[in-house]
């Protein structure tokens, strides 16, 4: 590095030093960069399905070499399945959103969808870069559109699994047709 630089960087150090200090002494916030959607401030990636286990204790299975998740609120649950290669937290985004959004477990999720933080977790997810081509005023077709595009091609595949009978029982929901009879959901 040749002087010219070094002398450059130095001045922009001492510049952004002195700016900070003056704006803290004056009482003014220094603007700072806006955090990452996928990262908390602590360094640990977001994870929508936390709000879910909060308070559903117990009620997400992940069958990582199936790439199968599981919300099981009871004896019943619906599965969401990602095509290999298809990555976790586009399964976790699949999940959070169809559960806060369309799914019909009525005995508990009208409650739980009323909370601030399970709302605030839903805009959240649908606020990442990738799903900016779905946006619109109306959250519940962003989440409608969301789903559609990660369900294209079967990437992501909804079922229903029951273990009520002494053993697994699967069977496969249509995403498409689900997501076109919607009503809104109970809140």
């Amino acid at each position: 590095m040749n002087r010219r630089s070094l002398y450059a960087c130095l001045f922009v150090c001492i510049y952004s030093l002195c700016h900070g200090l003056m704006a803290n002494a004056a009482g003014l916030s220094v603007p700072r960069r806006p955090q990452m959607t996928g990262v908390e401030s602590d360094g640990k990636s977001f994870d929508p399905l936390k709000q879910i286990t909060d308070n559903f204790p117990g009620s997400i299975k992940f069958y990582e070499k199936r790439q199968v998740l599981e919300f099981c609120p009871d004896e019943t649950c619906d599965g969401f399945v990602g095509l290999s290669g298809e990555s976790l937290d586009s399964i976790k985004d699949f999940a959070y959103l169809y559960v806060y959004y369309f799914s019909d477990y009525l005995a508990y999720l009208p409650e739980w969808r009323k909370h601030t933080d399970a709302e605030n977790t839903a805009g959240r997810v649908l606020s990442k870069p990738e799903y900016r081509n779905c946006q619109t005023v109306d959250h519940r077709e962003w989440a409608r559109c969301v789903l559609l595009t990660l369900s294209q091609k079967g990437a992501i595949r909804l079922i229903f699994v029951r273990y009520d009978e002494g053993k697994r029982n699967v069977v496969p929901k249509d995403i498409l047709k689900i997501l076109s009879d919607a009503k809104p959901a109970p809140k």
